[in-house]
């Protein structure tokens, strides 16, 4: 769509579009006070004088620098929190916080000499970002399986007789790998190559062409999966922009074909196969009916996922360009592994997020990059996914990382530059979806850090029955004020109190919230459809939240089961907001239960589900539990939380290895609960 002149829109939208203008513009037209037609490498205007075409670095505006705060904020108490959760001898240097920001926004672009030097440093430094036995390959629990160890626990379900119960012996012996095993054994065989519903390409169709399509597709089916995909996956994660998507890869590869070796063909159909979930993930068929509910996972069946004709044309291709450390070759894999965990496939998602990594930190070393330039805004956005990515699959299945995160401080947030000159309404709108991507990408470090702190082998006192001494308070207090600072400091679109926790967002301050809840308890058979994906991406960001919250007072609730008669009010006070805050997740809830496909990171919620769920089942075997949560905490709520959490386990267990090993322990502990 051609960008409409200054004239032709009255009002702030002129003022609007002529500021838009005005900031893209190249320096030579705005010396001379003209339009410039924003051409790259050159603008009309200077080609035909034959000068050089420069365009300004765009300065910050009030949207780029809001979560840029959080962030820096985060950052200023980092050096006091390594100095309350480490040991003296274990402190390094560490760069300023105002260094940090400074290299984040306004830093010239790295050469790959610069790359190198820094990330020999890096490798010191992150030894304050995590400590040794995070960044390690040696084996242990990770947070979310410890609980089934705690003495109090592992004596209910010896009591109990549960079948499983010899494993936990495997598990005390081998650590977090015993359940990765489990993930290899529940998907010993890769996807089917072939599909038994058509063939992957209509026979009348030549193998190169796309016309009329792939696997017999039109080309309006191809835009409208295309537009499914920016519309879902791409929300959470903004890996490609949309607009140059469609200019310059799927219109080309519609128009001409593609070959095997077209790297832009394999990226155009791993976002076709991901359009094809995101669409059958709502609107397809239960996979398999639960007892006590509509399963979530919608869309084929467990063998042949939705997409999987399109997906596999893409697996046959990818063997003839992995050669290559492009942008494109590290979007491909992110694609593949977005596509791996739509399907519940958590090792592949792993192996393909690791390549994803690898393959971006040789690209980075060896690019020379302009971080104004549009492209530049894409790898970051790039860069913060892979990390996003490669931080939750280590915290949770203690899966090795990539090294990547030594890049941290050589990578800039994104600052989400639009290709085309949208309207004040389209801003507005996409801007919501920025503040989410951002704000996660401060929540994470944050939720890193919890880990490091209190939940890692090295600093996990609090949750050990050996030398205990009780939860660190000042640390607890510290990391709770961090977490609660980074809520009070976001946008206005995205905040929320505990009290609407359940509610829609408020984008437009003056605007009344809609009357009825985003979230609820009620099974919904017919999911409802939010544009952007909104229930989603809300859910994700509160439940992470509270997630974090949870993790930060659970040291608490492992003391009033083991030492209750050391707790104090203060403690029992912590106690009932570890448990209140693992109450009615919105992820857990309708509508994002019944869209299972889209939930990103699906194996990170059946971890802390069990989790959680033994420390519910555990208030009626401790008295002094049961009296804290009596007076604190709903008890509805409580009731409420075990059978959304019961229900995603026994959904989630014929295609999740760690989620079937986990009913078949938790159905005869809750066996008429519900």
């Amino acid at each position: 769509m051609a960008n409409k002149s200054p004239d032709e829109s009255p009002g702030d939208g002129s003022r609007r579009d002529r500021a838009a203008i005005a900031a893209q513009a190249c320096q030579t037209c705005r010396s001379r006070k003209s339009k410039c037609d924003e051409q790259r490498p050159k603008c009309g205007l200077c080609t035909r004088l034959g000068v050089e075409c420069i365009y300004r670095e765009p300065q910050p505006t009030k949207k780029d620098k809001t979560l840029v705060h959080i962030l820096n904020i985060l950052e200023r108490v980092e050096s006091k929190v390594d100095r309350l959760g480490m040991p003296a001898t274990s402190q390094r240097t560490v760069p300023s916080p105002q260094s940090r920001s400074e290299m984040s926004l306004t830093g010239p672009a790295a050469t790959w000499e610069q790359v190198e030097n820094e990330t020999k440093q890096q490798d010191i430094r992150s030894e304050t970002y995590l400590p040794t036995d995070l960044i390690s390959a040696s084996t242990h629990l990770t947070a979310a399986h410890k609980v089934l160890v705690w003495p109090a626990v592992f004596l209910l379900l010896t009591n109990a007789r549960v079948s499983v119960i010899n494993d936990l012996h495997h598990i005390m012996q081998t650590g977090t790998p015993w359940f990765t095993h489990l993930e290899l054994q529940k998907h010993s065989t890769p996807l089917p190559s072939a599909c038994s519903t058509s063939s992957v390409l209509s026979p009348s169709v030549p193998s190169h062409s796309l016309a009329p399509g792939i696997a017999g597709l039109t080309a309006d089916r191809i835009r409208l999966l295309a537009d499914a995909y920016f519309d879902t996956f791409n929300v959470l994660h903004p890996i490609l922009d949309r607009d140059t998507f469609y200019s310059d890869i799927l219109t080309p590869v519609i128009r001409g074909g593609y070959e095997d070796r077209d790297t832009q063909a394999c990226l155009a159909m791993l976002v076709l196969a991901l359009g094809s979930i995101a669409i059958e993930g709502v609107s397809g068929a239960p996979i398999f009916p639960n007892t006590h509910s509509t399963s979530g996972l919608r869309g084929g069946s467990i063998e042949e996922p939705p997409g999987l004709q399109i997906f596999n044309e893409a697996r046959r291709r990818l063997g003839f360009v992995m050669h290559t450390c492009t942008l494109e070759n590290v979007q491909i894999y992110l694609l593949q592994a977005a596509y791996y965990e739509a399907c519940a496939r958590h090792m592949d998602f792993w192996r393909s997020c690791a390549a994803a990594s690898m393959s971006f930190q040789v690209y980075i070393r060896c690019e020379r990059i302009d971080w104004s330039s549009a492209k530049a805004d894409l790898i970051k956005r790039v860069y913060w996914t892979c990390i996003l990515n490669e931080d939750l699959y280590h915290l949770e299945l203690d899966l090795p990382r990539t090294g990547i995160y030594t890049l941290e401080d050589q990578i800039p947030l994104p600052s989400f530059q639009q290709s085309r000159s949208i309207s004040a309404h389209e801003s507005e709108e996409s801007s919501h979806y920025h503040y989410h991507f951002l704000a996660m990408i401060a929540l994470r470090r944050l939720i890193a850090r919890i880990h490091a702190s209190l939940h890692s082998d090295i600093n996990a006192k609090a949750e050990s029955s050996e030398d205990y001494d009780g939860p660190p308070i000042h640390l607890v207090n510290e990391l709770a004020r961090q977490l609660e600072s980074w809520r009070t400091y976001l946008p206005q679109a995205l905040q929320w109190s505990d009290a609407d926790m359940h509610s829609f967002p408020n984008a437009n301050p003056l605007a009344r919230r809609q009357p009825a809840p985003l979230f609820t308890v009620e099974d919904n058979n017919n999911p409802a459809t939010h544009r952007y994906n909104l229930d989603v991406v809300t859910g994700h960001l509160r439940t992470r939240f509270y997630y974090a919250r949870y993790m930060i007072y659970r040291p608490f609730v492992f003391k009033a089961l083991h030492f209750p008669e050391s707790m104090t009010p203060e403690d029992a006070s912590y106690c009932a907001l570890a448990v209140q805050s693992a109450c009615l997740w919105p992820l857990a809830m309708s509508p994002c239960k019944n869209k299972k496909r889209l939930v990103p990171h699906l194996f990170t919620w059946t971890q802390n589900f069990l989790g959680i769920l033994l420390l519910m089942r555990m208030t009626s075997e401790s008295e002094c539990l049961r009296q804290i949560c009596e007076g604190r905490v709903s008890m509805r709520d409580m009731q409420l939380t075990v059978g959304l959490m019961l229900d995603w386990i026994n959904d989630m267990k014929i295609v999740d290895g760690i989620a079937e090993w986990s009913w078949s322990l938790l159905e005869p502990l809750f066996r008429g609960w519900r």
